[in-house]
């Protein structure tokens, strides 16, 4: 387990360097800027600008001056936010961010995995086909497709939970933004779920134990959960990052103050130090849910370790 965890974390190094050179490189290739507005600014303060946070320098010299910042954890003034530091906005966005990823996996998990076990146990029977069309439907619907509809139906029509706003954190802001961010990843796990238990429960040593007689539910749980939950684990890596990446739309739909609002403000306003902060925190909290993933994909499977 060791060396699988060293592996990864040596891939991880250049791949977040990639990211943020690719980012910085993009970003400055994009048509506008950070200074740019309605009444164009006058040649000698778009100088002084320029000057003043650095990017009248040569692109590869800015590159070099970035990375060197970062090296000791400065992530730059925000452009457009004149009073805070991008570590300063991040900080505020992240928990709200975390929250509604973190939440929304676990809904996830527990909704797929509840219809993939009740799909599996009964194979092309009613259920299981009742089970895994809702979870193809669900697959196929993004989360900023399902995220109107539960507005209209749950907060619009029948008034119960508030439409958007983050309303200083209280259970009942995040209720619609978890579902529509959960929903699709749910789809996805139940059809894992059911595809992994199903080839479990027929193989000789299950089968063996369920004719000595052993309880359906410690046969499920101790002998058969274990290995079919590894396309669950082998995708949770995957899952995770969809569900970050994810949360900037469903942010901005929501109106909830995460990181997606800043990224989205960033991105319009060519706030490049912002934009650069938020991506590299996307790419390493994805290289982390990888890792986990990984590493929990070796615990139910030894041969992967080493």
């Amino acid at each position: 387990m060791l060396d699988l965890l060293i592996r990864r974390l040596l891939t991880a190094i250049p791949t977040l360097l990639g990211v943020v050179i690719l980012s910085f490189v993009l970003m400055r290739l994009a048509p506008g800027g950070p200074f740019d507005g309605e009444r164009p600014l006058d040649a000698a303060t778009r100088a002084a600008l320029d000057a003043a946070y650095g990017l009248d320098k040569p692109l590869p010299e800015q590159i070099l001056l970035y990375l060197g910042r970062l090296a000791h954890g400065d992530f730059g003034p925000s452009l457009v936010y004149r009073d805070f530091a991008v570590t300063d906005l991040v900080a505020q966005g992240l928990p709200v961010s975390l929250t509604l990823g973190a939440l929304a996996l676990i809904l996830a998990l527990a909704l797929g995995m509840a219809a993939g076990i009740g799909a599996a146990t009964d194979p092309h029977g009613w259920r299981d086909r009742v089970l895994m069309l809702g979870s193809t439907i669900l697959t196929a619907l993004p989360s900023f497709v399902v995220a109107p509809i539960l507005v209209l139906l749950l907060a619009l029509w029948a008034g119960w939970l508030p439409a958007s706003g983050w309303g200083e954190g209280r259970p009942t802001n995040l209720i619609l933004p978890v579902i529509a961010l959960a929903l699709p990843v749910a789809g996805a796990i139940a059809k894992l779920t059911r595809a992994g238990l199903a080839g479990v429960l027929t193989r000789d040593h299950i089968l063996a134990a369920r004719a000595r007689g052993l309880p359906p539910a410690r046969l499920l749980i101790r002998h058969a959960l274990r290995p079919a939950l590894m396309p669950v684990a082998s995708y949770l890596g995957p899952a995770a990052a969809g569900l970050l990446t994810g949360a900037v739309v469903i942010e901005t739909v929501f109106a909830l103050p995460g990181l997606g609002r800043y990224f989205v403000q960033g991105a319009l306003n060519r706030d490049y130090p912002l934009v650069l902060g938020v991506v590299l925190l996307y790419a390493g909290l994805i290289v982390l849910f990888n890792l986990v993933a990984d590493l929990l994909y070796g615990w139910l499977d030894p041969r992967v370790r080493g």
